[in-house]
């Protein structure tokens, strides 16, 4: 029997002869627990199978403590993160170039009453701005552009990268650290190639452009038809035909036919307007208001015919209840957008009622709240609210000429975003309103007037205001309102500090209380 000291030598004579053994080459993942989306997708990418494949291991996750000591680790996979402007996001540095993992947008928040828009990039990247994920944006704030620069933008510049680097360790025995960059190499391309189906594009925004009342009668419509949109609108006109989606309230019938209704005011426009209205970036317009049955029914639908002809989306009426109560539906690629349209404007001074022109089972006409209109909205609103897309309500009501709407306003517009509304903007008043953050969701009261000629000296139905918002999805990313001057039939917009008015009303009503039904 051997003695044991003689065992070791036994087996080193034994292995002498047999050929040296490829090394394996130890992997260590260092950090990634601020990123553990990222982290668990690179745990599964380096597997065992695929790392073995590859002649190489990875150091068990509790082993991978900075206090152990690993003298074999070969191989370091390193998490990094920094703009994507910055240097270190192309170059080789340390043996290995980085793979990106994730990108995260940022963008520069504002209290939304701030009245900013624009931010620079160095007050961005010198920490004179608050910056957040795009993700974690949330009322009060919104987004301010940087640079003139949306956060769509191919070349939007608050991009942060997460990434890894593989290279070889600081440590390890010669035979280890003789090819390991040749090992970093390869791991580095097999991350890469799983990576590829990680990294998103840009976010994609959906903007969308509004306005108040368009009447398009005392000489309007013959500044349309003769100079076009930019005659009509001014500046504005480019700022609708940019947008993905453009929404206004047209006050009047598209008709040369028809019988006037008995009440104070009467419009009617000549039906080849529709065109040049399509033609201005105009999508859909609010017809469930006080004057699309100023020429009686034979007037709404011939105004039904010209619009929809026009490839114009009809908001809050139809030819009956049911198609009264559809949205026009918007796409642009991922993004969409649900549009529906409410009248609930009182009994006119001259006596008329707005519930004789509401739709019925088999009667033309509009949605009205005292008619049952908010009911059919609420039932739309339900039907969509898991479609993920952006759920909008045009509403036509309120007191004219008053400077904020009414307790009776104000409820119907928490009860519709109670029930699923995005984004609810107001007409009728003929006056500009506030803004308002309702139960997160962002309400316009009134938008005033558009285009209306007669409204000087009304105290503020000739001055208007526009628009233009960025959703994503059904986040609020960017509002950027802008002031609008009207000059007889003309609309312009006017110089920004003509917004203070606008701010002014919002923080007011920000002071209040909220409305509460008991």
């Amino acid at each position: 029997m051997l003695r044991p000291p003689l065992l070791p030598l036994l087996l080193a004579l034994l292995f002498s002869g047999c050929p040296a053994q490829t090394p394996v080459y130890t992997v260590m993942i260092s950090g990634g627990g601020e990123w553990p989306t990222e982290r668990a997708f690179l745990g599964s990418v380096l597997s065992e199978t695929e790392l073995a494949a590859l002649g190489m291991t990875l150091v068990p996750e509790e082993a991978a403590r900075p206090e152990t000591v690993l003298e074999n680790t070969a191989i370091v996979v390193e998490f990094l993160s920094f703009w994507e402007s910055d240097p270190v996001s192309g170059s080789a540095d340390e043996g290995g170039s980085v793979v990106p993992l994730a990108r995260t947008w940022y963008v520069p928040q504002e209290d939304a009453l701030a009245g900013r828009q624009d931010a620079s990039l160095a007050d961005c990247r010198e920490g004179r701005e608050t910056l957040v994920p795009l993700n974690e944006l949330a009322p009060p704030f919104t987004a301010l552009r940087v640079n003139g620069m949306s956060v769509d933008d191919p070349q939007y510049p608050l991009r942060r990268v997460t990434g890894v680097r593989a290279r070889p360790a600081d440590r390890g025995g010669a035979e280890l650290r003789g090819n390991a960059s040749e090992k970093a190499a390869a791991l580095e391309v097999l991350i890469r190639n799983r990576a590829r189906s990680l990294l998103a594009g840009p976010p994609e925004l959906l903007w969308i452009a509004s306005a108040g009342d368009l009447m398009l009668g005392r000489g309007a419509e013959r500044i349309l038809l003769g100079e076009g949109a930019g005659g009509l609108f001014g500046a504005a006109a480019e700022l609708f035909r940019d947008a993905d989606l453009t929404l206004v309230n047209l006050e009047g019938a598209v008709s040369s036919r028809g019988t006037r209704t008995e009440k104070a005011f009467n419009f009617r426009f000549f039906p080849a307007v529709a065109a040049p209205l399509r033609e201005a970036g105009i999508d859909a317009v609010l017809l469930a208001n006080n004057h699309a049955f100023d020429w009686g029914i034979e007037g709404f639908l011939d105004t039904l015919d010209h619009l929809e002809k026009a490839g114009i989306g009809i908001l809050g009426a139809g030819r009956d209840e049911d198609a009264a109560g559809q949205p026009f539906v918007f796409r642009k690629g991922n993004a969409g957008a649900r549009v529906f349209g409410l009248a609930s404007y009182p009994v006119e001074r001259s006596g008329w009622d707005g519930r004789s022109a509401a739709a019925g089972e088999n009667r033309p006409g509009m949605l009205h709240t005292r008619s049952g209109g908010a009911a059919a909205i609420k039932a739309g609103l339900a039907v969509g609210g898991t479609s993920g897309d952006l759920q909008a309500v045009l509403f036509h009501g309120g007191d004219e000429w008053s400077s904020r709407p009414n307790r009776a306003t104000r409820e119907l517009c928490r009860d519709l975003v109670l029930a699923g509304a995005d984004l609810i903007i107001g007409s009728h008043p003929h006056i500009v309103q506030g803004f308002e953050w309702v139960e997160g969701k962002p309400v316009f009261w009134s938008l005033g007037n558009f285009v209306f000629a007669g409204m000087e000296n009304t105290g503020g139905g000739d001055q208007g205001l526009g628009i233009r918002l960025g959703f994503w999805g059904k986040r609020l990313v960017y509002l950027e309102p802008f002031p609008l001057n009207l000059t007889g039939p003309r609309t312009d917009i006017a110089p920004r500090e003509e917004l203070a008015g606008f701010y002014a009303l919002s923080r007011e009503l920000r002071a209040e209380p909220a409305v509460r039904k008991p």
